[in-house]
This record gives C-alpha cells, structure tokens and sequence, in this order.
C-alpha cells in the first residue's frame, strides 16, 4: 500500500471511529434528536466508503 494513502486510510479510520463514539455519546443522551443521528450515521457512511475506495483502488478489496 503506497504510503500516502496508507496515512489516508488510517486518518479516515480514526475519523470512523470518533464519529461512532459521537453517534453512542448522542444516543445515550436524553432528549436525542433522530435528525442528529441521522446525520451522524451519513457521516460515518461517507466515511467508511472513502476508506472503502482507497482499499480498492490498493487491491484489498
């Protein structure tokens, strides 16, 4: 894996991640809003798909 987008990858699974703790931080709340986790979860999909193309585009998936 070239090293740039291995440096890419691995930001966009620590960007993954932080977006999974905010979406349990807002569902443990009371009062939480459908309308943020929904938004949350979009995020980390964007996410997991760019992290998805790079692993492609390596020849991993």
């Amino acid at each position: 894996m070239k090293e740039t987008n291995l440096k890419i990858a691995q930001q966009d699974i620590e960007d993954a991640l932080k977006t999974v703790e905010d979406i349990e931080k807002v569902i443990n709340e009371d009062g939480s809003s459908k309308d943020i986790i929904k938004e949350k979860f979009e995020s980390l999909n964007e996410k997991v798909k760019k992290l998805e193309d790079i692993l492609k585009s390596e020849g991993i998936i």
